[in-house]
């Protein structure tokens, strides 16, 4: 499907109205000669290939406008098949571009005398209005593009639960899912707290994906991952020649992305105070303006924001507006660390264990009691995330059924408050040791490699032998 294709409905809106203003029958083809839009007679020919192929093929080749001041008589349709009974008198018309390629055309076409004669009077006009009228139709190309681009990226949300999904039935996730599900179908705004890595962004898009909004794209911007300059054109956009660098053709902001749609601002606190400004100030008024622009952009959206500092603090201290965070704050969601909901480990882990074993193919059965209780005690400062991000960890390594302790990390063992529960001295001096020559043995090591490993470690190489076979290493 061609870039004007994608976008025909619109274009036949614009042509119809074109058409209105001008008195005159409009029609636009594509690049492969398609007919995109029409009005007249030609409304009825949408989607076939047009039959004066040469005029408008000379405008493809050339990029520059073209007429036909006299069908009767004009060379272009000499060997036409409609040129016995077609009524078209005169026909200007207008490359269309993209990306400097010229994707179809535009044409006003006269039917009768007078249009003729209006057409050929007011060529020059003619010809600038068409002039416009492309560049606009470009700027939709872009915006129709830039949709697209992200959709594939965030995989839209099509029905109730997909794209989230939450894992375990403690008392605290189960009241802020409670929550999340019931403001759902409102069009209130929602602001998420909690530590990084306690699941914002996936209650974000249960709230969407319940929503009335869910057959729209969320459009998701994680303020603290945008250089500060560049915050305000990513959010609002910017016209053409806004600032040094600036697209030659202007960019849609992720607000009129995501017009009658959710925008998730994820990381809020980040967000630059004379940012917060504009930001206020388009959610009151619902409409934007582009940096450089000087036109009202009405907007139709649902905002839910995450954070995970103190909001309230940053207020009292001046780095975030105060009327910003009340007009943010209308239904506030915590999301409870990890830590506190010890009672979902387990269930995580089972579930993450299920998830990597289909993604990597992996045939990890579960695992041992020991490592779970280990993986209970932990705290999990990084919450979930690191959750996750632990057990695709194991899956990669462990190579038997089970999840021993000695395949957990370091730092897990050694941080859980009762990792080493029950274990004796000399049992958690081997482990310890079981850890640290596996990491420095390979099993294809040379016996010269072994021997300089037992030099580094100051230790005789009978003694490094009988370490390794006690631990099953050699």
């Amino acid at each position: 499907m061609t870039a004007l294709m994608k976008i025909q409905t619109f274009i036949q809106a614009y042509a119809q109205a074109i058409s209105s203003i001008l008195e005159c029958d409009v029609t636009v083809v594509d690049n492969q000669l398609i007919r995109v839009a029409g009005t007249g007679n030609y409304a009825f020919e949408v989607g076939n290939t047009i039959a004066h192929a040469k005029f408008f093929h000379e405008i493809l080749k050339t990029g520059k406008c073209g007429i036909i001041t006299n069908a009767a008589e004009d060379p272009s349709c000499i060997g036409c098949e409609k040129r016995a009974y077609c009524k078209e008198l005169a026909d200007l018309a207008y490359p269309i571009f993209k990306d400097e390629i010229v994707v179809g055309v535009i044409s006003i076409v006269a039917f009768e005398e007078g249009q003729r004669e209006s057409l050929l009077k007011n060529r020059g006009k003619l010809e600038e209005f068409l002039k416009y009228m492309t560049m606009l139709l470009e700027s939709k190309l872009y915006t129709a593009e830039a949709r697209d681009r992200l959709e594939q990226q965030l995989q839209v949300v099509h029905d109730d639960k997909k794209g989230w999904s939450f894992v375990g039935k403690s008392q605290k996730m189960q009241e802020a899912i409670a929550i999340g599900c019931k403001v759902a179908k409102s069009g209130s705004t929602v602001f998420l707290r909690g530590e990084s890595g306690t699941g914002k962004e996936i209650m974000a898009k249960m709230i969407h994906g319940l929503s009335q909004r869910r057959d729209k794209l969320m459009i998701s911007i994680n303020c603290a991952a945008i250089p500060e300059n560049l915050v305000e054109s990513e959010l609002f956009g910017y016209e053409e020649g806004a600032f040094t660098g600036a697209k030659k053709k202007g960019a849609i902001g992720k607000f009129e992305l995501a017009d009658k749609s959710t925008i998730f601002l994820d990381e809020i606190g980040d967000m630059p105070l004379h940012v917060q400004t504009k930001l206020l100030r388009v959610l009151q008024e619902n409409k934007l303006e582009r940096i450089g622009g000087h036109k009202q952009i009405p907007i139709d959206i649902r905002v839910i924001c995450a954070t995970n500092k103190n909001i309230e603090q940053m207020v009292q201290e001046g780095t975030f507006r105060e009327d910003l965070y009340y007009r943010l704050n209308i239904i506030p969601i915590e999301l409870p660390p990890l830590r506190t909901r010890k009672e979902d480990i387990p269930p995580l882990v089972e579930h993450y264990i299920e998830y990597y074993n289909l993604k990597l193919s992996k045939h990890v059965q579960g695992v041992t009691a020991e490592v779970m209780q280990t993986l209970v005690n932990y705290n999990w400062p990084g919450n979930v995330r690191e959750l996750k991000n632990i057990i695709e960890y194991l899956a990669n390594i462990v190579e038997s059924e089970e999840v021993q302790l000695s395949d957990l990390p370091d730092h897990i063992v050694l941080r859980s408050t009762k990792g080493y529960d029950a274990w004796s001295l000399n049992k958690i001096m081997d482990e310890y040791e079981k850890r640290v020559l596996s990491n420095l043995i390979k099993e294809d090591d040379s016996v010269e490699e072994k021997e300089k490993l037992a030099e580094t470690l100051q230790i005789s190489r009978a003694t490094l032998y009988r370490k390794l076979k006690k631990h099953n290493l050699l």
